[in-house]
């Protein structure tokens, strides 16, 4: 009898000790499958991370980086996106830069000189992320387009991914132009025509945004490169000589948007308008073309009027343009981490989530707006106005001012002052602007120079 009992305490015992071993054997190969192919979870089992991810909130609204939130918490369990959205960031992460407080993990940011913040090691390299996979299984180095890639590397390491892109120009009230049987216009000898036909209408031509100057950068650049081509283009922003300020290309498209003022093109009171006010006059018909990009309908849909609808237009070319079919490319709004940044593997990951197919159509779907990666929009409903933004995309070559010298960002387009507010309001002739830039070039070269670390 006792060795019976014995017997059986010792088989419950055995198999208690299997059991136990087998549980343990379980919970190592669900780590196992986890790791390897489950929930993508860069923190420690029972270990919480935020992630801070700030962006600039503007045309693209939140949505899409809401859904990015979700998204990606519901692939990582123990993560949490914190998102902070904010119109004027820009002006702002300078200084956190510097200073190193409040620093965000990931930085969705508009077009900025952000050469000069690698230069003074503010941003983390980002070259394995750049040259990495994504969660298509596809490197984001082969995933972007031709200018987001040139775009990305500065001194061989790259420290920012490219975030948007899109196109900026002229928009125009197409309802208007149908209803008046206007035709587009290809060259800017067409379009004095097309103006004087609004002006019997009793309609302003253009309207756009006084206090938000630097709109013309979306016409005044692209007639730049049209007089002067791409090869003075590539001399402008690879700016290894001061002379690139005397090229008659530039001449040409500064005296070519001097005309614009000159002969009473635009709606009375533009001067004293922010962008929002100019796009509300051009919404409500005050006006049939205003300075802008893609990013437009989506930006001003709560308040634009019930039938009302506008596309964009080429820039026309400038007479005798060596470049007549190009467009100008909105790539330039980046992606950053900062070196200083607490979770910047997770960051990683995060920028590697939005740059996949799903992400990158989401972005599409929800803005209206484009990505600069080669993806698919098969299967995903456009307006008419995005649907005109595709067509000169996919018609035109592409052209940006992005530069990888920090002169470039240092000297900026218009070294001796703001061109356009100048031109725009009388205080200088297009001639004198010319002239005073290439003066003011030659005069601070090697200052400049030594000031961005260039000797």
């Amino acid at each position: 009898m006792m060795k019976r009992r014995w017997n059986r305490m010792t088989w419950l015992t055995a198999m208690l000790i299997v059991a136990m071993m087998l549980a343990s054997a379980c919970a190592n190969n669900s780590n196992s499958s986890e790791e390897q192919g489950g929930k993508e979870n860069n923190a420690p089992a029972g270990e919480k991370k935020v992630l801070k991810v700030a962006f600039f909130q503007g045309g693209f609204g939140d949505a899409w980086f809401k859904e990015l939130k979700q998204q990606f918490e519901a692939k990582h369990d123990n993560v949490t996106v914190e998102l902070e959205g904010d119109p004027g960031i820009m002006e702002k992460m300078g200084a956190r830069f510097e200073s190193g407080a409040n620093l965000p993990d990931v930085a969705f940011l508009t077009n900025t000189h952000w050469q000069m913040w690698a230069a003074q090691g503010f941003l983390a390299d980002l070259t394995d992320l750049y040259e990495g996979t994504d969660s298509d299984g596809v490197t984001i180095k082969d995933s972007l387009n031709e200018a987001a890639r040139q775009y990305a590397i500065y001194k061989d390491k790259a420290y920012i991914i490219p975030w948007s892109d899109g196109y900026l120009g002229l928009a125009y009230n197409k309802g208007m132009f149908e209803e008046n049987g206007w035709e587009v216009p290809k060259t800017w000898s067409e379009f004095a025509e097309l103006t004087e036909k609004i002006k019997e209408k009793g309609i302003a031509p253009i309207v756009y945004p006084g206090k938000v100057i630097g709109y013309w950068d979306f016409v005044v650049k692209p007639m730049m490169v049209q007089a002067g081509g791409f090869q003075y283009l590539n001399e402008l922003v690879n700016m290894d000589t001061p002379e690139v300020f005397q090229d008659p290309a530039r001449l040409a498209a500064l005296e070519q948007f001097e005309q614009l003022f000159q002969k009473d093109w635009m709606l009375k009171g533009s001067e004293a308008l922010n962008h929002t006010e100019a796009q509300m006059e051009f919404v409500n018909g005050k006006a049939a073309m205003i300075p802008n990009g893609n990013w437009l309908e989506n930006e001003m849909k709560a308040s634009t009027p019930e039938g009302f609808r506008m596309a964009m237009m080429p820039v026309p070319a400038v007479g005798g343009a060596k470049e007549e079919n190009i467009f100008f490319s909105l790539v330039g709004d980046i992606t950053v981490v900062p070196a200083k940044s607490k979770e910047q593997e997770l960051a990683k990951a995060f920028i590697a989530f939005a740059s996949s197919q799903e992400m990158n159509r989401k972005f599409t779907e929800l803005t209206g707006n484009f990505r600069p990666f080669n993806y698919s929009l098969e299967g995903v409903e456009v307006s008419e106005f995005t649907q005109s933004v595709m067509d000169i995309m996919q018609n035109n070559k592409a052209f940006t001012f992005n530069s990888n010298n920090p002169l470039f960002a240092k000297m900026q387009l218009y070294p001796s002052g703001d061109a356009y507010g100048n031109i725009a309001f009388g205080a200088k002739t297009a001639e004198q602007q010319f002239q005073d830039d290439y003066a003011f070039a030659k005069d601070k070269w090697e200052a400049y120079k030594k000031e961005v670390g260039m000797e």
